[in-house]
């Protein structure tokens, strides 16, 4: 890392609580933008569609809604913030419950390889075992990666995520190596 000083006691020079957000214009702007796709494609297949009218025009209505509900739902149920506290870490999304968990009940913290880069992140509940996932895409991960780390010390790492996670050995090295 270029700048390892940066991701050092990061819950402490950055503060608790803190929050990392999804851009909002942009999330907002697309939930509106496919809602009025949606109800112009409605209203085109009320008003407009009838059965003299090409296979074409008879079809694109329904693609234009196919695609603008996809892009709804998925701005709606994907993870909207995230809100680390001395406490726990939450996960909130607009359009489904938010998951709160325990900084204690934090298990394992690994990479899934998918199609999209997800970090899942395993904690137990209940003595169940559960899992979380949140996309690589999302604002700022190793910032993210690094406070659940430091807030949880008792977590595993997969290989992928001990690399990228700072370890303590890595701290005193680098505080050695800046004493000098």
């Amino acid at each position: 890392m270029k700048d390892l000083g940066e991701f050092l006691d990061i819950n402490k020079t950055k503060g608790l609580p803190r929050t990392y957000k999804f851009n909002q214009f942009i999330r907002w702007f697309t939930l509106i933008f496919a809602t009025l796709a949606i109800a112009y494609s409605i209203w085109l297949i009320f008003n407009k569609v009838d059965s003299d009218s090409s296979k074409f025009a008879q079809f694109v209505p329904f693609a234009i809604m196919f695609l603008a509900l996809n892009s709804f739902l998925k701005n709606l149920f994907s993870l909207n913030k995230i809100k680390l506290t001395q406490e726990m870490i939450s996960f909130q999304y607009l359009g489904k419950k938010n998951v709160n968990i325990k900084w204690g009940s934090l298990t394992k913290m690994e990479l899934n390889e998918d199609k999209r880069k997800m970090i899942r992140l395993k904690y137990i509940v209940d003595d169940v075992e559960r899992s979380l996932q949140y996309t690589l895409s999302f604002p700022k991960p190793l910032e993210i990666a690094n406070s659940i780390a430091e807030m949880a010390p008792q977590i595993e790492f997969d290989e992928f995520m001990a690399a990228v996670v700072i370890t303590d050995k890595e701290k005193k090295a680098f505080f050695e190596k800046n004493k000098k």
